[in-house]
């Protein structure tokens, strides 16, 4: 009995502190995005959006993201949009705001023309502004574009990129974000694009939120007989895990 007690008391000390213990940071997350608008009566149409998102921390310094996405409507039974994406970006700490990236993006688009689209680039970026509720950064890079067109010939040249993100975390619930991306061909000064999303995201539990989102895509020199700008507004569920 004598021995029992300081064991009893040794084993409740261990199992207090290893509850105490904080629990294991993950190295990786992912996000999963739906949206769907069906629509019966003098219109019959139907509109469904997916989007996933992963990333993994293989330490304090390197991160992979990958990203694809994918949407489609019909109306009267016909399709009558079809577009898909897929992309991966690996980045590299050098400084506490500083880091190096390497980013690939693949795009299809038939309705607007593409067939498939390569977009790759190697550059730096800096975190601008960093408040405990704000977050500005900037990317620059040299880059190399191909696209393969329906209609038309091939697209291949060298380009130069520019991307800013700003986000704001009103509470701890509601976050605001704002993206914009800039591609020049140094060739040809006609031919540039831009890419941007506004958007407001919400959680509602500690897995899912609801997120409102205005995308616009600018391009300067789009296939024959297709216009130069792309809109989408959209309120998708995300499920984190």
């Amino acid at each position: 009995m004598k021995h029992s007690l300081p064991l009893a008391l040794l084993l409740a000390a261990s199992g207090a502190a290893a509850a105490d213990a904080p629990a294991p940071v993950r190295a990786w997350k992912d996000s999963a995005e739906l949206s769907f608008v069906n629509a019966n009566g003098n219109v019959k149409a139907q509109t469904t959006s997916a989007k996933d998102v992963f990333s993994y921390d293989f330490g304090p310094l390197t991160k992979l993201e990958l990203e694809a996405g994918g949407l489609g409507a019909r109306s009267e039974g016909r399709v009558v949009a079809e577009q898909y994406f897929a992309q991966e970006k690996v980045m590299q700490k050098v400084s506490d705001r500083n880091y190096l990236f390497e980013k690939y993006r693949w795009d299809r688009n038939i309705f607007a023309g593409v067939r498939h689209r390569h977009d790759f680039s190697v550059g730096a970026g800096r975190e601008l502004w960093k408040s405990p509720k704000d977050l500005l950064i900037g990317e620059a890079a040299p880059g190399y574009f191909n696209e393969e067109r329906v209609d038309e010939r091939r697209k291949s040249y060298l380009t130069v990129r520019a991307y800013m993100k700003y986000t704001r975390d009103f509470t701890a619930t509601a976050k605001f974000s704002q993206d914009a991306e800039y591609i020049q061909s140094p060739k040809d000064k006609r031919d540039a694009r831009l890419n941007t999303e506004t958007a407001l995201t919400a959680a509602v539990s500690s897995a899912f939120s609801i997120k409102n989102s205005f995308v616009w895509k600018h391009d300067s020199h789009p296939p024959a007989g297709k216009r130069k700008d792309d809109t989408i507004l959209s309120v998708a569920l995300i499920a984190s895990f």
